[in-house]
Order: C-alpha cells, then sequence, then structure tokens
C-alpha cells in the first residue's frame, strides 16, 4: 500500500491543476462576462466617436478655407479710394447635423406617421403602468413592446425603463442583465449613461465593489458631462 502513496500524491497533484482552473472559470459569473463586453464596446465606441469628431473638424476647417478664399478673390485688385465698400460678408460654413456613426439624419428610415403613433401610444402606456407602480403589469408591457419594436426610434428607451422597472421592483439580476443588453444591443441610447450609472449601484449593493468601480469609472470618462457622470463620482467616492 505504502509503494502507491508517492503516485497517487502527483496523480491527485496533477488532477488539482487540472481541474481548479476549470473550477474557477465555471464559478465565473456570466453576467461578468456580459458587463466586461459592454466595458469593452463602449470603449470602442468612444473611439469611433473621436475618430468621428476629428474628421467633421477637418471638414470644418476645408470649408472655412474654402470660404476665405472666395471672398478674397471676390475682392476687387485695387478698390476705389473715393467710397470704401465693405467686403462682402464671409459665408457660413453648411453644416450637416449627424449622429454618433456619422449618418446624416435625412438619410436614415422613418415611420409613417400612423405607425410611429401606434408605437409612441404603446410606449406611454407602459410607462404610464410603472408611473402606477403596477411593475409587474410594466414589465410585461415593455417585454411587449421591446418585442413588436426591437428596432423602432424607442427601442432603446423601452430597454432601458424595463430595467428601471426590474430595479424598482428589487429584481437585480434581471436589472442588471436588462442594462447590460441595452449597452450591447442600442449603444448609441441616450438612456446608455443612465443605464451604467444604475448597473454600478447594482454591483454595488450586491458587494461586488470591484466590478462596481469599473463600471462607474468607466462612465465618468466617456459620459464626463452627465448628470449620471456626477452621481458615479459620488458613488465612487462612497466606495473607496
Amino acid at each position: 500500500m505504502a509503494k502507491y502513496g508517492p503516485s497517487l500524491g502527483l496523480m491527485a497533484l496533477l488532477l488539482g491543476s487540472v481541474l481548479l482552473p476549470s473550477l474557477a472559470h465555471a464559478q465565473r459569473s456570466p453576467d461578468s462576462e456580459l458587463t466586461l463586453e459592454l466595458l469593452q464596446r463602449i470603449e470602442q465606441l468612444e473611439t469611433e466617436v473621436r475618430q468621428i469628431r476629428g474628421k467633421l473638424e477637418l471638414q470644418q476647417h476645408h470649408l472655412e478655407t474654402l470660404a476665405r478664399e472666395r471672398v478674397m478673390t471676390a475682392l476687387p485688385a485695387h478698390p476705389p479710394t473715393s467710397r470704401a465698400e465693405p467686403p462682402p460678408a464671409m459665408p457660413a460654413a453648411a453644416e450637416s447635423p449627424m449622429d454618433a456613426r456619422g449618418r446624416s439624419p435625412a438619410a436614415q428610415p422613418s415611420l409613417p406617421a400612423s405607425a410611429a403613433g401606434a408605437e409612441r401610444a404603446e410606449f406611454d402606456a407602459a410607462l404610464g403602468e410603472l408611473r402606477e407602480g403596477r411593475y409587474f403589469e410594466a414589465i410585461a408591457a415593455w417585454r411587449r413592446f421591446l418585442n413588436a419594436h426591437p428596432s423602432g426610434d424607442l427601442a432603446g428607451d423601452a430597454q432601458y425603463w424595463l430595467g428601471e422597472t426590474y430595479y424598482l421592483s428589487r429584481d437585480y439580476n434581471a436589472a442588471k442583465e436588462t442594462f447590460i443588453a441595452l449597452g450591447l444591443n442600442y449603444p448609441q441610447s441616450a438612456r446608455l449613461p443612465d443605464a451604467l450609472l444604475k448597473l454600478g449601484y447594482i454591483y454595488g449593493e450586491q458587494g461586488e465593489t470591484a466590478r462596481a468601480r469599473d463600471v462607474l469609472q468607466k462612465l465618468t470618462q466617456v459620459y464626463p458631462n452627465t448628470q449620471a457622470a456626477s452621481l458615479a463620482e459620488r458613488r465612487l467616492q462612497s466606495l473607496r
């Protein structure tokens, strides 16, 4: 029996070296992986927005240069001395409003008035359930809305309010999944800073301080001039 002792000990050591990493991977929560993916996508989005802004600034500079050149060529070579004529006004640079991906709003498809009105009515009805504190009914209404209008103009807002409804009803796991899905599926949503704030709150309330700090710090970096960022800074002070 003694002669098998070292072999058994060596086998246990080898099995431990194989199983422990697998167990650690199995214990890693799926929402942590999704949160990491969300933060990476937000960082990528920030880079894209900076690049678009740089291109727009170059375009603006080019237009202003062309405008100045037109003014100079329009001026007479020897202006009369008897009466000074004011130089022609410099034309304003044409501005073309674009979204975060550099697309003109005119190029984006729009719903017919009747369909847009019906979509808004469904959205307002779900929001009314939430305001009245009927969380179960509101959750069902938001889910119906997202199933019917997954690519609509209000889909991002609906995804946020679904997460908010879960949050208010203290279903933190469902709220967390919903806020993460907002960032992954609707990265252009104006509600994303608020969703990140609530996501940071939830991680903090669940005792995942490091993850909460990661989310809130990313929020302050990418959306520094928002109310959500201001609230995130306050929460970060309490997490230290």
